[in-house]
């Protein structure tokens, strides 16, 4: 998909077509085929953590159906790198897995389930409460999260932040969106492809504007995209979306 820019009509076709489309797709295929390690066209053989992300990121409604079918296919270890890639608490960890030893596994994953939307909502009334979400986004090298004024672009920089690192961090029902300082506002925007860019569509009428945030055990903060993928910024500057979660995930979020 291409980056769309201010006036393009196709923006909305993307917000109310084949974003919500795509969602749709995803969890029902998670309904109709339980046994995820089976290679498919619709998930390309994702393993059983990529489609646990997927869950996380899909409405909440759905959730716990999406993480029990997870849970069925998956093992131990599986289940505790999920728990320890989402920040859920360590006490839900072990509680959810010592109910998937004991054959509990709708126990297991109500525990996830739970755990994950609690996680949510605090995470969500953290970042967007105090200050009115007034945020920089800081990568684990150091670099700022920057939103272009004349393109419709963003990037890390390095050195001392200014405007253009200046974010709104606003509370969407536990979820956030990052709007840029610029006006008219503009909002971080994930692509099916794992690209990211900004756009002027609101929130409403389009979910990949939607993140949903992760507090980590060591402070840090990693955002979930509506595709199940992670917001990434890497060394040489480039943002995108990726599966996995590693230290190119993690930022930190100073005040401005």
């Amino acid at each position: 998909m291409e980056t769309l820019i201010m006036g393009n009509m196709s923006n909305k076709q993307v917000a109310n077509g084949n974003t919500v489309h795509i969602n749709m797709k995803q969890a029902q295929a998670l309904k109709e085929n339980p046994n995820v390690h089976q290679k498919s066209d619709e998930f390309g053989g994702k393993s059983p953590c990529q489609v646990a992300q997927l869950a996380l990121a899909a409405p909440e409604e759905d959730t716990f159906d999406l993480i029990i079918r997870f849970v069925r296919v998956s093992n131990a270890d599986e289940i505790s790198r999920v728990c320890d890639v989402s920040g859920l608490p360590v006490q839900a960890k072990n509680e959810a897995i010592s109910e998937f030893h004991n054959g509990n596994l709708d126990r297991c994953a109500t525990i996830l389930t739970e755990a994950a939307k609690q996680k949510l909502r605090e995470s969500t009334r953290e970042l967007s409460g105090d200050a009115g979400g007034k945020r920089m986004i800081k990568s684990d090298h150091g670099t700022y999260l920057r939103a272009y004024d004349g393109e419709w672009k963003v990037d890390l920089m390095r050195g001392n932040p200014q405007a253009w690192e200046h974010w709104y961090v606003e509370d969407w029902g536990c979820k956030v969106v990052f709007k840029a300082i610029h006006s008219p506002g503009r909002f971080l925007r994930a692509l099916p492809g794992g690209n990211v860019d900004l756009v002027p569509t609101h929130p409403n009428e389009c979910p990949a504007l939607l993140w949903k945030p992760f507090k980590n055990p060591d402070g840090t903060w990693s955002f979930l995209s509506t595709y199940g993928t992670w917001l990434s910024g890497h060394e040489n500057g480039s943002v995108c979306c990726q599966w996995e979660c590693k230290s190119w995930e993690k930022f930190t979020l100073p005040w401005w």
